[in-house]
């Protein structure tokens, strides 16, 4: 949902949970990876654009193109694998946190945290200053819930 094709936007390691400070803690440094994420994002489409114009031209391949449009096809394939592996790379260091990337385009993370005998999900979304919304593990964004008070759990 929402990345390059074939990354990993969840994590194999055990679940973190996670408390609401412990949450809000993180979202500088999610802040950040995201800012590094969107010129990356961004040439990814453009190369995927190139690389789908060219085959639409000259057929997957491109094996009746000319040696030089040939070669420039191979250098898109090369371009886009390597930023896909760095576009991982940061998808990497969130899913280190313990936390899941859920949409790579709109900068949204769930937290595993627990509101009182239940395991749910802190929900953040960049350009949001601090975590306020909740949703069960099933229910994903749509969802959301203000997240309750410290007297209301």
């Amino acid at each position: 949902m929402g990345g390059p094709a074939d990354v990993r936007l969840h994590s194999d390691a055990n679940l973190r949970l996670f408390t609401e400070e412990e949450a809000n803690a993180l979202i500088p440094q999610l802040e950040e990876i995201f800012l590094l994420l969107d010129p990356k994002l961004a040439r990814l489409r453009e190369l995927k654009d190139l690389v789908e114009d060219s085959e639409a031209y000259y057929g997957e391949g491109l094996t009746g193109a000319p040696a030089t449009d040939r070669e420039s096809y191979a250098d898109l394939l090369q371009a886009q694998a390597d930023l896909d592996r760095s576009v991982q790379a940061d998808i990497d260091a969130v899913l280190a946190l313990g936390c899941e990337v859920k949409d790579l385009h709109r900068g949204l993370v769930d937290f595993p945290a627990r509101i009182g005998n239940e395991v749910v999900y802190l929900c953040w979304q960049r350009g949001e200053d601090r975590i306020a919304w909740w949703h069960t593990l099933g229910s994903g964004f749509a969802g959301r819930k203000a997240l309750p008070t410290q007297s209301e759990r």
